[in-house]
């Protein structure tokens, strides 16, 4: 991009960005364009020339953070009050500096959740998938580490009575007197081994 590409912006182009972030119905959008460009051209050279670089540097991100960075450009070259040689070189810096710190916060770039993954044996599969399958499959192993764990904490005798009900089989009578006493007893042994 070129000083000079900051010159071709109109002022019409800048109304219109700016219209477009508006919730104005389609009769009204020409009506307030053309406001806008009479009030741009009411404006001082240097900012003119802030919302002229504003808008060409702004064109150049992702449409979703278009309007943020324009009004964050527009404020700093405002500010700047600046000749145009110097507008340009920090419309540039900071939109360079903005993509830098666009692609270090936003991890995910190179791998969409719907890339699809080709496996060892050909088959493809979308990256969203595996996330989901690798962290049920990791949320089963904690909860089996857990299980045996607790299971390990309990004393012989509850150990037998839950082997037994694990395999289909009935607690009967005093099995199940005591069992329900010692699970009054300890009413938050749930609590107390998650918190060790």
């Amino acid at each position: 991009m070129k000083q000079e590409d900051i010159f071709k912006a109109t002022h019409r182009d800048i109304a219109k960005m700016l219209v477009k972030a508006m919730p104005v119905q389609d009769s009204d959008f020409r009506a307030k364009v053309e406001f806008y460009i009479k009030e741009i051209g009411k404006l001082p050279a240097p900012d003119k020339l802030a919302l002229k670089a504003a808008y060409v540097f702004s064109a150049k991100v992702p449409r979703d953070e278009r309007e943020d960075f324009y009004q964050e450009l527009a404020l700093v070259l405002l500010k700047a009050k600046a000749d145009p040689r110097l507008a340009y070189s920090i419309a540039r810096c900071d939109w360079l500096d903005w993509w830098k710190r666009y692609y270090k916060h936003s991890q995910f770039n190179e791998c969409s959740l719907n890339q699809a993954i080709v496996n060892d044996t050909g088959d493809i599969t979308e990256f969203g998938e595996l996330l989901v399958g690798d962290c049920e499959f990791e949320a089963r192993l904690n909860g089996d580490m857990d299980g045996k764990t607790l299971y390990d904490s309990l004393p012989d005798w509850v150990q037998r009575l839950v082997d037994k009900r694990l395999n289909g089989y009935p607690i009967r009578g005093g099995d199940r007197q005591i069992l329900n006493k010692w699970i009054n007893a300890r009413p938050t042994i749930l609590a107390e081994y998650q918190a060790a």
